[in-house]
């Protein structure tokens, strides 16, 4: 009787999953939802004074480039 629950269980998990899966609307792209990214980060830096115009394009460069 406990396996036949259990298999039943793991029935329906594998349903809503797929269902999940299948629907639009989520980013799975970018699991943390309104977490910007570095650039947009290091833009608000620059705007807000808290790094100067030469470490601004220094660490861009390390973000897009990677050097």
């Amino acid at each position: 009787m406990a396996g036949h629950g259990g298999g039943t269980l793991a029935f329906w998990l594998v349903v809503v999953l797929a269902i999940r899966a299948l629907l639009p609307g989520r980013d799975r792209t970018n699991p943390a939802g309104d977490r910007p990214d570095p650039l947009t980060l290091l833009k608000e830096g620059l705007a807000r004074g808290e790094v100067t115009p030469e470490e601004y394009e220094q660490r861009r460069r390390l973000i897009v480039d990677g050097h």
